[in-house]
């Protein structure tokens, strides 16, 4: 493309183009299956696969189940009692069930998951907060309005018709504070199922503040975004059960809204919550999620790889002690010292990636007012690959800052990347490929995907090689496909960060594909390469050998050039070399008895292994 990216607010035709040459959400969804695979086979057995269950990081004994079965098929079965009645969860065939004391919770999550009457069965784990110029009097106070480029980007906004919709899923909100006056749209309580959103927590109000306190009314503060409007989504107070986390996300998507602000986390994966982001993600919802502040690994929600986790940095633009980070961080905001709204009409000095992830909702706020039709992985590579990036190089992601600190001016003058050249995102428009040659692409976007097509036609032995790229965990997929099914479906990961994948395998007649992604739905500019390389299988010929007598100190004779040769007495080696360009060798052996049996084998490069040629050691 030879325009920056919106360049001018105007310029709708522009936004229809850009939006036209990213993989569109359709296609993406055609991955979610693998993409959720991949995922659960890599990141989340470290964390939550356990024998012991500590019910203490239990919603009150309480397992979510998805099943067709009714529920008193299941309260027969497995004595359980049920707590919900019809609300959005049991539209999804999802159930909340609690364990009776006089029942072992562990026991009877092991029952559920083992019987064939249930699909997912999984504990109600809980999640924890992580913690001329406007007339707003404490607006100067706000450090990270001007650090993130939010006030060069207002006017651009202000002219926008269009309003965009952040859901805030958190503790509810003060309806009553002046400074959200006429910034929230009609809340809902998940767990009382009215539209009761009242803030005893706080924690709320100050996230939907950061986002979007309202602008030049001669009070507080100002939000990043203050032409957007809240959503508020009550989902729990101190504690949130992932049960009601699942319910805002539904509730969120039923609503139609454009961005889906998470500021919780905790440390256990949800299966249940995984398909409800990833529906978010189909209906071209941008997630956005504190990462957390327990300086390891990034929480939950925000490790899910379909939503954009949010670190914390400093006015010094350091990286906040407290901030966790790892291979699922995508890039940090402004998070110490964040002035934002309370409840009761107060004003709170605010700390901890909750507040840094909001700051990132209200840019992608942004770009969805300016470019509606703009996919969550489109807005998500304009936010990373506008970031001030705080690693050695730059664009080069980091586990410690992702991408690095947001800065709205930066992302509306960035460019999203050419995929002119792109290999097929889906099946139908994979790339046919020949073996023995070299293909380079890019994980070019989130949730970037490249197919690639091989048709053998007789039995083949081949290497499928994936080069590494810097900070990038490829992985490759593999399956054979005919009648529009397929079977041999392979994952291979085993290389990691920077490193590369390869396997060895025999191809029957058929036609293949090769599905080669970045696991962390993180992009490059560096680019990989792939090469499916066709195997010698034939072995050489036996070696031809000179007669050798007792008092022999030399083998010589004729093998296939360059082969190694390996000569045996028994089981024991007794000699090796390697056969020259002229299919020559001479080997230096021990002198051996008369009627001594040896065995003299060639290797060729392939590996394959020549009959061995038996030697009998003359007088």
């Amino acid at each position: 493309m030879g325009k920056k990216f919106l360049k001018t607010i105007t310029a709708i035709a522009a936004t229809v183009v850009i939006s036209c040459v990213l993989p569109n959400v359709a296609n993406a969804e055609d991955n979610f299956g693998r993409i959720k695979a991949s995922y659960e086979q890599t990141h989340k057995n470290s964390r939550t696969l356990s024998t012991t269950i500590n019910l203490s990081n239990v919603f009150d004994r309480q397992i979510m189940i998805k099943t067709k079965s009714s529920k008193s098929i299941l309260s027969k079965n497995f004595g359980l009692t049920f707590v919900d009645n019809q609300d959005i969860l049991t539209l999804k065939d999802v159930y909340i069930a609690r364990v009776p004391e006089k029942l072992n919770y562990a026991s009877t999550l092991s029952k559920l998951k083992n019987s064939s009457l249930i699909e997912i069965a999984e504990p109600n784990y809980i999640q924890e907060k992580v913690s001329g110029n406007p007339n707003d009097p404490y607006f100067s106070a706000q450090w990270h309005l001007p650090k993130v480029g939010a006030p060069a980007t207002w006017g651009k906004i202000e002219k926008s018709k269009k309003h965009v919709v952040v859901a805030v899923l958190d503790s509810g909100v003060d309806i009553k504070h002046p400074d959200l006056s006429g910034q929230l749209l009609p809340g809902y309580n998940v767990m009382t199922k009215t539209n009761n959103v009242t803030d005893s927590v706080g924690h709320g109000t100050a996230v939907a503040g950061t986002i979007a306190a309202k602008i030049n009314n001669r009070i507080g503060t100002i939000g990043v975004n203050p032409y957007a409007k809240i959503l508020p989504i009550k989902v729990g107070n101190d504690r949130i059960a992932v049960s009601d986390s699942i319910k805002g996300i539904y509730y969120a998507i039923s609503k139609g809204a454009d961005i889906i602000n998470m500021s919780y986390g905790g440390t256990s994966y949800s299966e249940l919550e995984f398909d409800a982001l990833l529906s978010a993600a189909s209906k071209g919802i941008t997630v956005v999620a504190a990462s957390g502040n327990d300086r390891r690994y990034v929480n939950f929600p925000a490790a899910y790889p379909t939503v954009l986790s949010v670190g914390s940095t400093n006015q010094k633009n350091q990286v906040s002690g407290f901030s966790s980070s790892g291979p699922l961080l995508d890039v940090v905001a402004p998070g110490e010292k964040i002035i934002t709204l309370g409840t009761n009409n107060r004003y709170v000095e605010a700390n901890g990636t909750s507040f840094a992830a909001p700051i990132v909702s209200g840019l992608a706020s942004f770009i969805k007012s300016v470019s509606p039709n703009m996919p969550p992985h489109g807005i998500e590579y304009l936010l990373e690959k506008g970031a001030t990036n705080l690693a050695a190089k730059p664009n080069i992601w980091s586990s410690k800052a992702g991408y690095g600190l947001v800065n709205s001016v930066k992302t509306f003058q960035t460019e999203l990347p050419n995929l002119k050249g792109d290999i097929g995102d889906i099946r139908s428009k994979a790339k046919s490929i020949s073996v023995n040659k070299k293909y380079t692409n890019k994980y070019d976007l989130p949730l970037d995907s490249d197919w690639y097509k091989l048709k053998v036609t007789k039995t083949t032995k081949v290497k499928v090689e994936l080069s590494g790229v810097p900070n990038m965990d490829g992985i490759i997929w593999f399956d054979k496909f005919s009648n529009g099914k397929a079977t041999m479906e392979t994952l291979y990961n085993k290389g990691g960060l920077g490193k590369g994948e390869s396997f060895t395998k025999t191809l029957k007649a058929g036609t293949y594909y090769f599905q080669v992604m970045e696991i962390n739905n993180h992009w490059s500019t560096s680019s990989y390469s792939f090469k499916v390389t066709k195997l010698d299988t034939t072995p050489p010929a036996a070696p031809k050998v000179n007669s050798i007598n007792n008092k022999s100190t030399k083998l010589t004779g004729k093998a296939e050039k360059g082969a190694k040769l390996t000569l045996k007495k028994g089981s024991k080696v007794i000699a090796t070399g390697k056969a020259t360009s002229k299919s020559t060798f001479s080997l230096k052996i021990p002198k051996q008895k008369k009627g001594t049996i040896l065995y003299l084998i060639a290797t060729d490069a392939a590996g394959n292994k020549s009959k061995a040629t038996k030697i009998t050691v003359k007088k």
